[in-house]
């Protein structure tokens, strides 16, 4: 619809044209910037979009993709009759959205975890503008998000567990000397040797600094 639009009015102006030359993710994302809140997602059951703030809108019937409407979309007008409208339309891509509207988009963390082939927290990130999800999950590294929680992780399964894929010769000495101490044990029939976790985590804790969230801030450090 838009495409057909510009049409129209190269024709009024009377341009060669040529003289659009942009593509069509050039064009389309110029006018998203001014139409942020004028996007809408496919119902997978239905034919109706879900737009900002949980409105619902159909695209108008004169519309060339009408028939077959994308997954995503963004329209030039709402208009309400019987129901809400979508006119003026034009397919878009999600990943379009992000960068046009960063003071906008919201951002939601879940499932922090310690990764040992990354040496670090990662997490799964959401990206929403006006309640849409624009990126579904995504992987990140979690040290920027909540660094507290990371250097406690990093203690507890990078340090404590050994769940830590390193070179640095006083972590495989303390592995082998805690299997010994565990060999111990296991010989004497006792279970009062070893220290318990906490106890490691106290010692790590207290010694590393206060900026050691991953494997890469400790060689560092």
């Amino acid at each position: 619809d838009i495409h057909r639009q510009l049409s129209q009015t190269v024709k009024l102006l009377r341009l060669p044209v040529n003289t659009v030359t942009a593509d069509h993710r050039t064009v389309h994302s110029a006018l998203l910037t001014g139409l942020l809140s004028h996007i809408g997602q496919k119902d997978s059951e239905k034919t109706e979009f879900t737009g900002a703030h949980s409105a619902r809108f159909a695209i108008f019937p004169a519309s060339q993709l009408f028939k077959k409407p994308p997954k995503w979309i963004m329209v030039a007008q709402l208009l309400e009759t019987s129901r809400l409208w979508g006119r003026i339309a034009a397919r878009i891509e999600p990943e379009w959205i992000e960068p046009l509207a960063p003071h906008l988009v919201k951002y939601h963390y879940s499932d922090p975890h310690w990764e040992k082939s990354q040496g670090a927290v990662m997490a799964n990130e959401k990206v929403t503008l006006f309640g849409l999800p624009i990126v579904a999950s995504r992987k990140i590294n979690y040290g920027a998000i909540d660094p507290p929680l990371c250097r406690e992780l990093f203690i507890r399964h990078g340090l404590v567990e050994g769940q830590w894929q390193t070179r640095h010769v006083f972590f495989h000495a303390n592995l082998q000397l805690l299997a010994e101490v565990e060999a111990m044990e296991h010989k004497s029939r006792r279970r009062d040797i070893l220290v318990d976790d906490e106890t490691l985590f106290t010692f790590y804790e207290q010694r590393i600094g206060a900026d050691v969230v991953s494997a890469r801030h400790f060689d560092s450090w």
